[in-house]
């Protein structure tokens, strides 16, 4: 019995961004209906399997009969096994083995993606998938917490309030131009080279038309997020450790696409390191509309605030692909009339619940 041995390189980073697991070193091989997988873990963590049929663009849903090292409670170690026999995936791949190259052609086509269960839920969109991370609720000071951090007023930011807010669940990137193009049938953004490429050039009022849209394809309500949500989140919520930007106090590099490493264009979601929550580019690469009017902060206490009922410019937060780092911190706040889509700007999307609604 010939088998062969595929290399994925994927670690997907999860949970606190300090003390991640990491999963590498993937590989596979397949003999008729029987496959075997195979990977490293470095701390041990609960591990989710997907796999695509063609090479690594789509997959399929995360793959429930296995037996080996998956499901809840991996241990960490290396080559760490887990067997399936007749995936559904799979049924359409025949397998005819080239005995001379030993394997089998059609396989090359196959890519398995072994995760750390963050706690994220998909949400399907026709072939595409959003992936939505929880983010429970608590209690924070919003507005300059650190006001001797990086060198700005923050005027705009003060004064600094005590607010609440409940659970929700917010994108674990922001919208990408894939995500647009299936939902709008276009693509609006000046940077185009990656479909992975955080749409841009978006208004207020266009957000508006895809969440409507995007609602009535996959039956969720889906929102932009109040500022008070955008904030808590981006500070890591209840597991904040009290970040000028998201998840770190210095190498604003590690987390952002900003002024000084953008290299003046957008970069594909996910590259950089993600902030306590697992949610990646807080800071840098585009604006983030968020619900909100504009309006100027008081040091009364809160409770979900939605900001005023009317005003002139809509709300954005985390600065951009040319910010300074002042732009990237968790507390600066921008504003932009809701009408016109600028070239940085775009969003991320939240659900107050990932059960699906009954309609009335």
């Amino acid at each position: 019995m010939i088998k062969y041995r595929l290399l994925f390189v994927l670690g997907l980073l999860a949970g606190v961004c300090l003390q991640a697991q990491n999963v590498s070193n993937i590989h596979f091989s397949r003999v008729n209906r029987e496959v075997t997988l195979t990977y490293d873990l470095d701390k041990a963590a609960d591990i989710r399997i997907q796999v695509s049929t063609d090479h690594g663009i789509t997959y399929g849903d995360y793959i429930e009969n296995f037996s080996g090292d998956a499901g809840r409670n991996v241990q960490p170690g290396t080559r760490k096994t887990v067997l399936f026999y007749d995936l559904p995936d799979l049924r359409s791949i025949p397998y005819v083995l080239d005995t001379f190259a030993g394997l089998c052609w059609d396989d090359t086509n196959i890519v398995f993606n072994v995760e750390v269960d963050d706690g994220s839920v998909d949400i399907k969109v026709n072939n595409e998938r959003i992936r939505m991370m929880r983010v429970p609720g608590g209690s924070f000071t919003m507005g300059c917490t650190r006001p001797g951090a990086v060198k700005h007023t923050y005027d705009e930011s003060k004064p600094t309030h005590r607010v609440t807010v409940d659970t929700f669940y917010m994108g674990k990137y922001e919208v990408t131009q894939r995500i647009w193009k299936e939902v709008m049938d276009n693509n609006p953004s000046r940077w185009q080279y990656n479909d992975s490429l955080p749409v841009e050039q978006v208004s207020y009022q266009d957000v508006q038309i895809f969440i409507a849209r995007l609602s009535q394809m996959t039956g969720y309500r889906f929102r932009l997020p109040t500022e008070a949500e955008w904030e808590f989140a981006a500070r890591g919520g209840n597991h904040s450790s009290d970040c000028v930007f998201p998840g770190v106090n210095e190498d604003l590099g590690s987390v952002a696409w900003y002024g000084m490493n953008s290299g003046n264009r957008t970069h594909p979601v996910g590259r950089l390191k993600p902030n306590e929550l697992g949610l990646y580019d807080m800071a840098g690469n585009v604006w983030e509309w968020c619900s909100d009017w504009y309006s100027d902060y008081t040091s009364d206490p809160q409770v979900n605030p939605r900001g005023p009922k009317r005003g002139e410019n809509r709300i954005l937060r985390g600065g951009c692909l040319n910010s300074p780092s002042w732009g990237c911190a968790v507390f600066d706040r921008s504003w932009y009339l809701p009408d016109h889509g600028y070239g940085f700007h775009g969003f991320r999307l939240v659900l107050d619940s990932v059960e699906r609604p009954v309609d009335e």
